[in-house]
């Protein structure tokens, strides 16, 4: 009982380990996305006049114009290439990016640096900086071994604040004014995507049941912020479940103990067995006792071990007590899922309960 309760407990943890991980993940990279975003169902760009329909919309709170591209950037004799993040005003209403700015403002009209970006680029470490920065993209329309330099747009700007998120994210991305990004890709009338914030209740099936609201949308689609990040999320998944059927394994081989308990004692039992049967018990009835006893054990077992294991999940979840050093997160995520709960306590019966009690059955039978 003790060997099935402490593998169930363990898998009880195990997968919520993996729950805090995948929602860790989904946190970081998708500081700089919001749960929805309408984006062209085939180039790069869509017109920025589809605002108007958004606007009209009940059913979209908030909606933010977004600019993504890649482009140079040149400071203190560094050039880098980096993904220029051009957003308006309302970005904040639509992403948590907020809390993960170290200083700077989204509202005013210069650049916000990747804390990476700015280590690379030797820029002074002062929380509000006003580093001058060159950023450069290639003209529209022009051929850089026909026309050379005139084929590369370079633009001045300025660098006043620093985001930190994670390192693939802060060395990859500047965040800059939606004037800035739509005057170095020259794209006046376009934008890459628009983040949306739904109103309260509000869902995509919502925005998806108004017919005339999507074909007002023309040639768009909506992209939910799982659906962007489907690769990591992914890997987490099959990682976990891969997880479960390896700890499974072990939960089977734990039920093989108990079985092997319960075999020593039928053996030992086998006269008091014979003398109960001599007493007119039916051998049905020894095999329902016996088979009793082995799902008892493991029922029992499991229960116990889910109970230890959601204490345990919940107090790493207040209290934190597994340290990550130098890490985004202080403790180590968990998150506990009650679809976990069920699945292990399903394979704790199913593998080890039924299975004991089969065994059992069979052992019965062949001794007497």
């Amino acid at each position: 009982m003790f060997v099935i309760a402490m593998v169930t407990a363990a898998m009880i943890i195990v997968l919520s380990a993996f729950n805090g991980l995948e929602r860790l993940v989904q946190d970081l990279f998708g500081t700089l996305d919001s749960e929805l975003a309408l984006i062209p169902k085939s180039g790069e760009y869509i017109p920025i006049d589809l605002a108007l329909n958004l606007e009209e919309n009940p059913n979209i709170a908030h909606y933010s114009a977004v600019i993504e591209s890649e482009a140079t950037i040149s400071a203190n004799g560094v050039t880098l290439i980096t993904s220029v993040l051009g957003v308006d005003s309302n970005f904040h209403k639509v992403t948590p990016i907020e809390r993960a700015l170290k200083s700077g403002s989204l509202n005013e009209s210069c650049c916000i640096l990747g804390s990476g970006i700015k280590s690379q680029l030797m820029l002074p470490s002062d929380s509000v900086m006003m580093s001058r920065l060159v950023l450069g993209a290639p003209r529209r329309g022009k051929k850089l071994s026909r026309h050379k330099e005139n084929a590369f747009l370079k633009l001045p700007s300025v660098a006043c604040g620093v985001f930190a998120i994670n390192y693939d994210l802060d060395t990859r991305y500047i965040i800059a004014p939606i004037d800035v990004a739509s005057e170095l890709f020259q794209r006046e009338n376009e934008v890459s995507r628009f983040e949306l914030a739904l109103s309260s209740g509000s869902t995509l099936a919502d925005l998806e049941e108004d017919s005339n609201f999507m074909d007002s949308l023309g040639e768009t689609r909506f992209r939910t912020r799982e659906e962007k990040h489907r690769f990591k999320t992914q890997i987490n998944r099959a990682e976990k479940w891969s997880t479960f059927v390896i700890l499974s394994f072990i939960l089977i081989v734990a039920a093989f103990n108990v079985l092997a308990s319960l075999t020593m004692m039928l053996i030992d039992k086998e006269k008091d067995l014979e003398i109960f049967k001599a007493m007119g018990l039916r051998q049905g009835e020894i095999e329902k006792i016996f088979s009793l006893q082995g799902l008892a054990i493991n029922v029992i077992g499991g229960l116990a071990g889910a109970i230890l294991g959601i204490l345990l999940v919940l107090s790493q979840t207040k209290w934190g007590f597994v340290k990550l050093a130098e890490s985004v997160t202080p403790s180590y995520p968990v998150m506990l899922k009650f679809s976990d709960i069920i699945s292990v306590l399903a394979v704790v019966i199913c593998l080890g309960g039924l299975g004991s009690a089969a065994m059992v059955r069979y052992l019965i039978r062949k001794m007497t």
